[in-house]
């Protein structure tokens, strides 16, 4: 067996074995955890998107990705009360993780090539585009999620969660755009 590696021209690090990231805790996992271990309380009934949430959806075109806000509409209490606990855990702990969902939200604009940096966000690129920067932002939080060593023993956990804080941070303008902002 060959254990030679061949590298050509290398930007940065390269790493053999496992990467450093996964020796280090990451505040989402906690979140991810804490909802993970909150009690589920099946509900009987749906609950209905509040009229602001269904103009967040609408302005900004995400009907594509109604199943996230279906999802946190079950899941609230759960992640209200492990965005509570986690400031007790982690100090700053929200802030730090709906800092990251704003840090990604622009990273996700700058994937999808819209300019923000030098003017107002042109809301019709955003809503174009919607779907696919929150699916950005997902799958940059699994990455994250997934490279950290305090992940959620399971992948259903994991899964749930994120779609649920991605949804909350939807829910509270920190992703995508509000249309008061736009009137």
């Amino acid at each position: 067996m060959n254990k030679t590696v061949a590298i050509d021209k290398v930007v940065g690090n390269v790493q053999l074995g496992d990467a450093p990231e996964q020796n280090i805790d990451s505040a989402i996992n906690e979140v991810l955890k804490l909802i993970a271990n909150n009690e589920f309380e099946p509900s009987t009934r749906n609950r209905t998107p509040s009229a602001d949430t269904i103009e967040k959806i609408n302005h900004n075109q995400l009907q594509g990705k109604s199943a996230i806000i279906r999802q946190y509409l079950k899941h609230s209490k759960k992640v209200e009360a492990s965005f509570s606990t986690i400031d007790s855990t982690i100090p700053f702990g929200k802030a730090k993780v709906l800092n990251n969902l704003n840090d990604l939200y622009y990273e996700a604009l700058d994937f999808v090539e819209i300019e923000y940096f030098t003017g107002e966000i042109d809301i019709e690129e955003v809503k174009q585009n919607s779907c696919l920067i929150i699916e950005f932002i997902i799958e940059k939080l699994k990455n994250t999620a997934y490279a950290s060593k305090n992940k959620p023993s399971l992948k259903e956990d994991l899964d749930l969660g994120i779609n649920v804080v991605v949804a909350h941070a939807f829910i509270e303008c920190v992703v995508l755009e509000n249309p008061l902002c736009c009137q």
